[in-house]
């Protein structure tokens, strides 16, 4: 009785939470337009802006729909392109923990609500994917797959919390790197690099597109219409 209690009031203050969350966090992100105006901002906030820019790439990470890739820019524009790198590795991995926390508490009708159940029918794969580790690298190195989303389902396989945030933080720094660098020299006027940094970004993101499909519709044979997680705790 007191677990369900308990349970319940995790729920409440779940949902309670995104909302102050996409509230607070998406009117920043609008602000991103013009990210000189928003470094400022920041500036203006001394060591404190530290803490606002890692809530907000935090929250970034747990409300999920908000792009990952513009925060890594602005966070190039403010840190430099390895700055950058270090304070984006360091909320990801913070954000993926409280939300590996939550759904190994919740269970899977957290990620049903946040994800969907059509998108949990098409990673069901991972749940007995033998090559478990390898597929979770691949699916977080390919640029556009939905990284944020993916975070949630984790919890609901038998990888452990250190292997996953090693796993995605090694994965993810190519793409984060190009996000960083893109940002610092766009603050350094460097136009020129900003320019080749985004012509590569784009060969490699539609490059990572069709891999993406490729091996979105390869697995999506192999995964029921109707089936989806279940419960860790059923």
């Amino acid at each position: 009785m007191k677990k369900n209690s308990f349970k319940i009031i995790s729920w409440i203050l779940y949902i309670i939470s995104m909302v102050l969350l996409t509230v607070i966090c998406v009117p920043l992100v609008k602000s991103f337009n013009n990210p000189d105006e928003f470094k400022n901002f920041i500036d203006g906030f001394g060591h404190f802006g530290f803490i606002i820019m890692m809530f907000i790439q935090i929250s970034q990470v747990i409300v999920a729909f908000i792009p990952g890739e513009l925060v890594e820019f602005v966070a190039g524009t403010i840190y430099g392109w390895f700055g950058g790198l270090i304070f984006c590795l360091v909320g990801i991995a913070i954000g993926q923990c409280i939300i590996f926390i939550m759904v190994r508490f919740l269970g899977s009708n957290l990620v049903e609500k946040v994800a969907g159940s059509k998108f949990m029918t098409k990673f069901r794969f991972l749940r007995e994917e033998k090559r478990l580790k390898t597929v979770l690298f691949i699916l977080y190195f390919i640029p556009g797959t939905p990284k944020d989303l993916l975070t949630y389902l984790v919890p609901l396989t038998k990888i452990g919390l250190k292997d996953f945030i090693i796993i995605s933080a090694i994965a993810r720094i190519p793409s984060i790197v190009s996000s960083t660098f893109g940002g610092d020299a766009f603050s350094e006027r460097n136009y020129l690099s900003l320019a080749i940094v985004y012509i590569i970004i784009s060969i490699i993101s539609i490059g990572g597109a069709l891999l993406y499909r490729y091996f979105d519709n390869k697995h999506s044979e192999k995964s029921s219409k109707n089936t989806i997680f279940p419960d860790k705790k059923e």
